[in-house]
């Protein structure tokens, strides 16, 4: 028998194949263009989007998935997440993060990956309260991986990085756990940009 932490631990790992490490959010494009240039930089970059951008709204995603009560709702809300997809390639990641995560976790097909992991939580009843602050160091730590390929970051200072987004992330979490589709909104213009520009950036290594 296996307890809920050792289910949540192992979706939201980095073996898990959700392939999250194929996307840098734009991220690689902003360095590219010397937008994001060190340590201080990449951390004013998350804090932005998860204060005000894609992070926050794709865990907001994910607590209102696990709540669904009816197959039109979770129609309508799956809609609503792929509208909120500021272009094609973010479009795309969220379809392919949601299959690769359904196959592996025998979950239902055809579901961007904040819903299919909602849905899968509350299938598997998971205490969202405890998946939501979870859900949002991975994405982060994803972010981060990315830029130790991008930029000048040893092990240490990337380690330092997280742990220091510790105490926002549960900040954020908070929030999100008591909004709802009216709180979805994104600020974050430099970063929607970049996910844009992404999509003609010659010689890219990441898929947005």
């Amino acid at each position: 028998m296996y307890s809920q932490n050792q289910l949540m631990f192992q979706w939201l790992s980095p073996s898990f194949p959700t392939g999250s490490f194929n996307f840098s959010q734009g991220l690689e494009y902003a360095v590219s263009q010397s937008m994001v240039k060190n340590a201080t930089d990449l951390v004013e970059w998350i804090e932005n989007n998860l204060e005000y951008g894609y992070l926050r709204n794709d865990a907001i995603f994910l607590n209102l998935a696990f709540h669904i009560r009816t197959k039109d709702d979770l129609e309508d809300l799956t809609q609503l997440c792929l509208a909120f997809s500021c272009s094609a390639l973010k479009l795309n990641e969220q379809v392919l993060m949601g299959d690769n995560f359904a196959k592996a976790s025998d979950t239902q097909l055809g579901l961007p990956y904040p819903i299919a992991l909602g849905t899968a939580a509350k299938k598997h009843k998971l205490k969202i309260e405890d998946l939501v602050p979870l859900f949002l160091q991975s994405n982060i730590s994803n972010l981060i991986a990315a830029a130790q390929r991008l930029l000048p970051l040893g092990h240490k200072k990337s380690t330092n990085i997280l742990k220091d987004l510790f105490e926002k992330i549960n900040e954020i979490s908070k929030i999100v756990l008591v909004s709802g589709e009216k709180d979805l909104f994104s600020s974050c213009y430099l970063a929607d940009t970049c996910t844009l520009l992404h999509e003609e950036f010659q010689g890219k290594i990441f898929k947005s």
